[in-house]
């Protein structure tokens, strides 16, 4: 088992908050920590909805005289992971809203809000333990006093979550619960949600249900019937933003693809199946990721514990040259030199193999004799001439 108490990350939040990047999409629910990555997204998520839910376990109610809410956003996201234990992240939300009733349609296009947040490996045993905190930013408020349709909820959201994941290979399971505080007098949400995805080569396929609880009152509980006169003037009576003590439950199925080690694709979709003062729907989304990995062409090689690094190139055997290869030809007496030995051992008498000894050749002591009389001949032929 290992603790990971990363008390750095708490220094961390502060710069996140300069971030941008999705919340959907930058925050996979399984969370994997990789040192030195840094992913860009863009993603995007389509939402369309003709009934609200009421009360639980009541079902949908279609909206009056064929009235529809549709809602597309667009991520830019990013996650920065400065080692195995931790990362920060951070993204900006373009949002695009039509609303169409018996009287008009109504659009609403705009920067909706900025998000950043950061995650930390807490534990890491039998499960991993993740903890997660983030902040919402809203560019845009809601007015109501107001014509638009709304895109967004329009407050200030501070959240964090526990997320307990674990691996078994070609299969994971994981699962999360929270708290997320929204200002502006909302009610305050249980987020919750647990998800099962699948690997196969370089795709992974994947299935989640989520979802949110009011377990606050909102300010306005009293005079609901405020809020939902002005949802049926500018949402067409959707309640997708705005509304009294919402809660859902929501599906999620997606196909991620992995493209290449920094490319990845993913489609998803999924569709509301109850709820409570919220809306009922389908949505349909994907993002492309880029993932850069920060220590490329400055990674060092690891060697395993005992083993000793390569030898310089001075020392290495060039391409293609014996192991016997040491060094140069001029230190190949030196003593770290290996000595070549022959193999004996193969059961034959060596001593066969052994040069015998020559024997020596007696001059003759008649060519001796010869010689001497030669070389007196010699002499008293020189004498005579004299």
């Amino acid at each position: 088992m290992k603790m990971a108490n990363n008390l750095q990350c708490l220094s961390a939040f502060l710069v996140t908050l300069l971030m941008a990047g999705s919340v959907a999409n930058a925050l996979d629910n399984y969370k994997e920590f990789r040192r030195d990555r840094w992913d860009f997204e863009l993603g995007t998520n389509f939402f369309y909805s003709t009934a609200n839910y009421e009360t639980f376990g009541d079902g949908s109610s279609n909206l009056t005289s064929g009235n529809h809410y549709q809602l597309l956003d667009v991520d830019f996201s990013t996650r920065y992971m400065p080692s195995r234990t931790w990362s920060v992240f951070g993204s900006g939300t373009f949002s695009s809203a039509e609303s169409k009733n018996s009287v008009a349609t109504r659009t609403n296009t705009s920067f909706s809000d900025v998000m950043g947040g950061f995650d930390f490996l807490a534990y890491d045993g039998i499960v991993q333990l993740v903890p997660e905190f983030g902040i919402l930013v809203p560019l845009q408020e809601v007015d109501p006093a107001g014509d638009d349709a709304l895109n967004s909820e329009g407050v200030f959201e501070l959240w964090g979550r526990l997320i307990a994941q674990k691996d078994f290979g070609s299969a994971r399971i994981y699962g999360w619960a929270g708290f997320d505080y929204r200002a502006d007098g909302r009610s305050s949400l249980v987020p919750w949600g647990g998800g099962l995805q699948l690997k196969a080569n370089a795709f992974k396929f994947g299935g989640e249900i989520l979802g949110s609880q009011s377990v606050t009152d909102d300010t306005d509980t009293s005079k609901q019937y405020v809020r939902n006169a002005y949802l049926q003037n500018v949402n067409a009576g959707s309640y997708k933003f705005y509304s009294v003590n919402p809660s859902s439950i929501d599906t999620l199925f997606y196909a991620t693809w992995m493209v290449s080690s920094k490319w990845t694709m993913q489609v998803n979709g999924g569709t509301t199946i109850a709820g409570e003062n919220a809306a009922a729907g389908y949505h349909v989304g994907g993002f492309i990721r880029y993932s850069f990995d920060m220590s490329e062409g400055y990674h060092q090689e690891s060697y395993p514990l005992y083993n000793t690094p390569p030898s310089s190139p001075a020392t290495t055997a060039p391409s293609g040259k014996s192991n016997m290869y040491n060094r140069s030809d001029s230190e190949i007496s030196t003593p770290n030199t290996r000595q070549f030995r022959e193999a004996t051992d193969d059961g034959v008498d060596q001593s066969q193999f052994k040069p015998r000894p020559t024997k020596k050749k007696k001059k003759s002591n008649v060519n001796i004799q010869e010689q001497l009389d030669r070389t007196e001949f010699e002499v008293e032929l020189k004498r005579g001439g004299n």
